[in-house]
């Protein structure tokens, strides 16, 4: 068993990108309002930006060499 060390860093990673979800609410002026191709910035970050960083943190994340899942 290899020691658990990228995962912890994987996990701050995702905790930093939901944090963000309020952090750009709450800039001053509204800055989460403006819009971007008819859709707010708010909604972007939540809806598109934060998913896809979440999807590539979780798949960097993963052990190195880690067998196959399922049945085969």
């Amino acid at each position: 068993m290899r020691a658990v060390t990228k995962p912890a860093t994987g996990v701050l990673l995702l905790l930093v990108l939901l944090a963000g979800f309020p952090l750009v609410a709450w800039l001053p002026n509204q800055v989460g309002a403006i819009r971007l191709a008819g859709l707010s910035l708010l909604w972007w970050y939540g809806g598109v930006i934060a998913p896809i960083l979440a999807v590539l943190v979780a798949v960097a994340s993963l052990p190195a060499g880690a067998p196959p899942s399922g049945r085969g």
